[in-house]
């Protein structure tokens, strides 16, 4: 037995409603929105929008006025007469038109697709920023009295092609009456796309660090940036260049280092649940002619919003360097664990 669906839909607006017939016998009644790559778009009241390809349409009833374009840009506005074996016919035109020829439908007190999608390109293009400012506060009493401050500000300008990243960080903490943090952060990267995937970067990274007396830690890298994976719950790139590595240190006595480096680097962010991100961010940067001698930097955090719109958050992460050949005298691993609050605006 022929299976046969048949679905009375009205659009009270209007008073009128659209009818589609496939070619399982179905009838879908609403509102026609238009016609893209060959797939018609209807609003329906009970499942919302469907998309039906071309080749499983039977007929079309509208008493609508409706706008159409032709592969060739050759444009057409009317109502539709009939549709009969693939061929739409406007009425008055005494022209039929295959639905394969047919580039773009839509109802012509709407606006052209075109100009929706010339309007939706300029506004992705258009450069925007985005601010976040975060604090850490720390502290302990009892048998040990400690206290720590931090303050990170991060600002993007960009578009879906390139972006600016700036960001300043300050940590000062201190057990005892004894400072054991106190350093600064001041980075720039900026991101060029050359297609979808593939983008080249530059980026510089400078830090002061008093407790370990390095005066400035310097490191600029040029290279090239694949993103992997780009999902809206997903994230991952890799990126890998050439680099310059400077340190000037606060000792006379002491070497600064200045030697041509490389720099490769992971970043990687996914949704493990509604409300929770995992956020990750892995350089390593060895000597050109030493890889025994290297930086190793990693920044891993779960994210949690605090409210609908994603402003609040709070960070709760593990930061650390790993330098190979630290300042005589101090540690290989400097890490560091952080809860930060976060308020994100444009």
């Amino acid at each position: 037995m022929k299976s046969l669906l048949t679905i009375f839909l009205y659009l009270p607006l209007l008073g009128l409603a659209d009818t589609v017939e496939v070619t399982d016998g179905s009838v879908l009644q609403g509102k026609i929105l238009g016609m893209t790559d060959g797939n018609l778009t209807i609003q329906t009241s009970f499942a919302g929008k469907i998309k039906i390809p071309y080749t499983q349409i039977v007929t079309i009833k509208s008493e609508r006025e409706i706008s159409l374009r032709l592969d060739d840009n050759r444009t057409y506005d009317g109502s539709i007469e009939k549709v009969e074996d693939s061929l739409l016919t406007i009425k008055g035109s005494g022209q039929a038109f295959a639905f394969a020829e047919i580039k773009h439908l839509w109802d012509a007190d709407s606006s052209d697709p075109l100009i929706l999608a010339a309007q939706k390109n300029a506004l992705a293009m258009q450069m925007k920023w985005k601010h976040a400012v975060g604090f850490d506060l720390t502290g302990a009493s009892g048998n040990t009295d400690s206290f720590g401050l931090g303050i990170r500000l991060d600002s993007k300008l960009g578009n879906k092609m390139r972006e600016y990243d700036f960001y300043l960080s300050y940590l000062n903490s201190t057990k005892e009456d004894v400072t054991i943090v106190d350093e600064t952060k001041f980075g720039i990267d900026y991101d060029s796309r050359f297609f979808e995937e593939l983008s080249w970067y530059a980026k510089t990274d400078l830090e002061n660090d008093r407790l370990e007396e390095v005066d400035l830690r310097a490191t600029a890298a040029l290279g090239l940036k694949y993103s992997w994976i780009e999902a809206k719950y997903y994230k991952t790139s890799i990126r890998g260049g050439a680099a310059f590595r400077f340190e000037e240190l606060g000792s006379d006595s002491m070497k600064n280092l200045s030697e041509p480096a490389l720099d490769f680097g992971l970043e990687h962010s996914q949704a493990l649940k509604k409300f929770l991100f995992l956020e990750s961010d892995l350089s390593f940067i060895p000597n050109i002619d030493d890889f025994s001698d290297f930086l190793l930097r990693k920044d891993t955090a779960l994210v949690l919003p605090l409210d609908k719109k994603e402003d609040w958050k709070i960070r709760s992460g593990l930061a650390g360097t790993y330098n190979s050949t630290p300042v005589p005298g101090k540690e290989e691993m400097d890490l560091k664990y952080y809860l930060r609050i976060v308020y994100d605006f444009n």
